[in-house]
């Protein structure tokens, strides 16, 4: 009913997915040309070409000291997020029991809370518990923050696992542990892959719920935000263009390790 409601007002699905592509692209580009301006100013269009903000993102500890400490909760929280995805994929997938739906739907709150609403609440438990160590209440935020997309990625790689597979190893006589480790884990490694790299990005780009928590060190979104309340020139967009590349490679590295269509189902 809905594509025939479109084809009355002659649009298709591929002019659909181009104005889309558009839509996101452009502002992309605009960053991408603005990071490349040689002029003082964070202004579009560009009136030269210049490195120059490139190198500034280089010569203060500002930025630098925020990518390696939210690459250090990043790689912590996509980690564990993992352990705890994997489990409860696992136990979502393979098993019927009480409470199940219950399950389903507590891992995939953060997905549906705002990051705003997160954030608070996090911030009165850990002042509640006397938690001041922002590194620590940070991790424990990220890593619930990344569940809901570890369980999701692994859910879908679990769901076309050929079970047969584990049964034939068990009836030559491996344990269920030698199973998992020797057959499950090698098959959905893609899976582990894909997920790990969602947890991350979701981990390293967080600002609206990390926001709450910061004490003293900030994450990088943090410490960019901090720079644009102060400062006008282009670096913010160089480093963005830096950020946007890295996540298309993370994109890469899914859809080569797994395909993208996979998580669509």
């Amino acid at each position: 009913m809905k594509s025939n409601n479109f084809k009355r007002l002659g649009i298709t699905p591929i002019g659909l997915t181009i104005v889309a592509v558009i839509c996101v692209g452009v502002p992309l580009g605009i960053v991408i040309l603005t990071s490349f301006n040689s002029s003082t100013e964070l202004a579009f269009p560009p009136r030269g070409f210049s490195l120059r903000w490139f190198i500034n993102i280089f010569k203060g500890s500002r930025f630098m000291d925020g990518v390696r400490f939210s690459a250090g909760i990043a790689l912590v929280s996509s980690s564990i997020s993992l352990i705890i995805g994997t489990s409860a994929s696992l136990a979502l997938v393979r098993y019927r029991f009480f409470g199940m739906t219950l399950m389903n739907t507590l891992i995939f709150t953060p997905l549906i809370i705002p990051e705003v609403v997160t954030g608070i609440t996090f911030l009165f438990f850990f002042i509640k518990l006397k938690m001041l160590n922002s590194w620590v209440n940070i991790t424990i935020l990220h890593t619930i923050l990344a569940i809901p997309y570890t369980v999701r990625v692994l859910m879908a790689s679990l769901y076309r696992f050929d079970i047969t597979l584990e049964e034939v190893a068990m009836s030559l006589g491996a344990n269920p542990f030698i199973t998992f480790k020797e057959v499950t884990l090698p098959l959905i490694k893609p899976g582990l892959i894909a997920a790990w790299i969602f947890a991350f990005v979701v981990s390293f780009n967080n600002f609206t719920a990390t926001l709450f928590l910061i004490s003293r060190k900030g994450t990088l979104p943090i410490e960019i935000y901090s720079y644009i309340r102060t400062q006008n020139d282009p670096t913010v967009a160089a480093l963005s263009t830096l950020l946007i590349l890295t996540t298309v490679f993370g994109v890469v590295l899914i859809a080569k390790h797994v395909g993208l269509e996979k998580f669509s189902s």
